[in-house]
């Protein structure tokens, strides 16, 4: 009933690569993980000459997510490159499955990290830059969890040797259910900027001090919270969202009128323009809001990715195979992001959804009708095949 809790650098996080590991070294795959903590799998002997075909995804999870987010990918990979191996395929030398480390960002509220440092995006300052709420670094953590230092030309792929990419995933949306098709072929990954707000007041005794001389900081922030919901609902397109899924109050007590409050808030969208638009348009109303209550407000920017179009030939040889196998599809867009839209503007990528129950995600209640994982995963082989 609490779902799945699975940090990446913490104790179940550990206990999942250790189980995959030893699945992979059981069928003789070779292991290893670099200093980020991404982590590769592959077959013992591979052709060197031949540029690799990458599979993957992550295992993390949010607090209390669902059971199939990201580790579905990673699994499916895994069992493609064991089907290809027993049956002694010669694409198998060129297969590689990825574990991508901290792809939902819970400790240090950067999303796709290990993906970002494998395209270079992120470089060795962000092991200081990026901290958890206890203070702690990127870095810190690392060195905690046994990690070996950081070297970029062991951590940052050399997209000249890797072919194509492929991430297979539960759409984590109400779409392919209620277009009643098993198969969702991305078409474009929406975009998202994460900002953190701090907004600072004056704390003081909640009986002694009456209203008209208060500088609350918590109901400040409801009022900018209620704001960027405003801005999210007037976008004509309907596509545009925006989401305050983190709070923190200080000192967070029943008689005390809060002193300071942080928050975030993430907008998405599929054009970059737009999400521009708004975050500024956020950030005005909350530095009006914040002056005219008589707090302070500091705003940073804690995480970017740009939206991004799949590429056509993948998405056209994806749409085949499905199309061969007699799989009911469509092509659609991910308002998600994912690692393969970090790795995507460098290399042939593509990415395959499978129908989320309700349309629940990040949740204990995640699911997927087992006969639709069992398709992905199908889907996902056929498409290595083909590449």
């Amino acid at each position: 009933g609490n779902g799945v809790t699975r940090f990446s650098y913490g104790e179940n996080d550990e206990k999942a690569r250790e189980f995959i590991a030893k699945a992979a070294e059981f069928k003789g795959f070779s292991v290893r993980t670099d200093s980020i903590g991404n982590m590769y799998i592959s077959p013992a002997e591979s052709d060197k000459t031949r540029k690799r075909i990458r599979i993957g995804s992550h295992v993390d999870t949010v607090r209390n997510g669902g059971w199939l987010d990201g580790i579905y990918g990673v699994v499916s990979g895994l069992e493609a490159l064991r089907t290809l191996a027993e049956y002694k395929s010669d694409r198998v030398s060129e297969v590689e499955v990825v574990i991508f480390a901290e792809e939902e960002g819970s400790n240090f509220g950067s999303t796709m990290t290990g993906s970002k440092f494998a395209a270079g995006i992120y470089g060795e300052e962000a092991l200081d830059r990026l901290k958890g709420d206890d203070g702690n670094s990127l870095r810190e953590m690392l060195m905690k969890c046994g990690y070996p230092p950081y070297r970029k030309e062991k951590v940052m792929w050399d997209f000249s040797d890797v072919k194509a990419m492929l991430e297979l995933h539960i759409e984590q949306g109400p779409v392919l259910e209620r277009e009643g098709k098993s198969i969702g072929i991305v078409d474009s990954i929406f975009g998202m900027t994460t900002v953190e707000v701090t907004i600072g007041g004056v704390g003081n005794h909640a009986g002694a001090t009456p209203m008209r001389y208060r500088q609350d900081a918590l109901t400040t922030a409801a009022l900018c919270i209620s704001e960027a919901e405003r801005i999210a609902k007037a976008d004509p397109e309907g596509i545009l969202v925006a989401t305050v899924g983190k709070v923190a109050v200080s000192p967070n007590c029943s008689n005390v009128i809060p002193e300071k409050v942080v928050f975030t808030v993430e907008v998405r969208d599929k054009q970059e323009g737009k999400i521009k638009g708004a975050i500024k348009e956020i950030e005005e109303v909350i530095a009006k809001i914040s002056e005219q209550r008589g707090t302070a407000c500091g705003i940073q920017v804690l995480a970017e990715s740009k939206p991004f179009r799949m590429d056509e030939r993948m998405i056209q040889l994806i749409n085949k195979s499905a199309a061969e196998a007699g799989i009911s599809h469509q092509i659609m867009d991910s308002g998600a992001v994912h690692d393969i839209c970090v790795i995507a503007p460098h290399i042939p990528s593509g990415m395959i959804f499978v129908p989320s129950i309700g349309g629940r995600s990040h949740v204990p209640f995640e699911d997927t009708d087992p006969d639709d994982l069992v398709r992905g995963a199908q889907l996902l082989l056929d498409t290595v095949l083909n590449i």
